[in-house]
């Protein structure tokens, strides 16, 4: 199905900006304007290329599907220029944009997007936790922390959120705040194996050994903690399979 939309996508969007036909036949981001980021060229809009609103659309719409793909630096692209395009759909794209940039280690830009989201949003819950996990990402967990806190006093359900405020407290050593904040949205097994991950990050091996232990005393089935162990006993201290965290 997604194939098909793209083809519809392509014819008709190859007289709109949003699209080149390649050489061999395929379609292609345009040059739009030089610019340094992880999407090479990003568009500019000319007022003779200006196609309206649903020209606009059709690029955040490829943008999201380049996005699931995995092809982010493409999608990035896509929703520069869908946002330059309209306008309106300045938001949605940002709230991408920032995510991505972030990804692609873009700090300066990623910093620019969040803090005009959080200026028009302060209390979104999502936008918060997007925003605090890029700060832990950074290391700067005392600064997440306080952002994650303000996404779980907005949104108690945001499973995300309670575990990345888990990760900035057990990165500052608060490791029973950190199993708190685990354990309102997994079993106490699992909130064990989250601690034994950002100890193994510390380089804290024999702690990490432990969590890992307590977590399959608990539940001994769980795959990531056993395998951690194994690799632990087997001299191998890179962390384990992360927590399901991030934006």
């Amino acid at each position: 199905m997604r194939v098909s939309v793209l083809i519809v996508a392509a014819s008709l969007l190859g007289g709109t900006g949003c699209l080149n036909r390649t050489a061999g036949g395929g379609w292609s981001v345009p040059s739009w304007g030089e610019s340094k980021s992880p999407g090479g060229n990003v568009p500019t809009a000319s007022a003779e290329d200006l196609p309206g609103k649903e020209s606009a659309t059709l690029c955040l719409n490829m943008a999201e599907s380049m996005e699931k793909d995995g092809k982010e630096a493409e999608a990035i692209a896509y929703y520069e220029r869908a946002r330059t395009l309209d306008p309106s759909l300045g938001e949605r794209a940002s709230r991408r944009l920032a995510v991505l940039y972030d990804r692609h280690d873009d700090q300066s830009k990623a910093m620019t997007e969040f803090q005009a989201l959080l200026k028009k949003r302060p209390k979104d819950p999502t936008l918060l936790n997007d925003f605090g996990y890029s700060l832990y990402n950074r290391g700067q967990w005392v600064e997440a922390e306080t952002h994650l806190r303000k996404a779980v006093a907005a949104d108690k359900t945001n499973k995300r959120a309670w575990v990345n405020l888990g990760m900035a407290l057990a990165q500052q050593g608060k490791y029973q705040e950190g199993l708190d904040a685990f354990g309102k949205v997994v079993s106490p097994a699992e909130a064990q194996q989250n601690l034994g991950f950002v100890l193994l990050t510390q380089g804290k091996k024999a702690e990490a050994a432990s969590a890992y232990k307590r977590a399959l005393e608990l539940e001994p089935t769980l795959k990531i903690a056993r395998a951690a162990l194994e690799k632990i006993d087997a001299g191998d201290v890179t962390p384990a399979v992360q927590p399901a965290a991030g934006p």
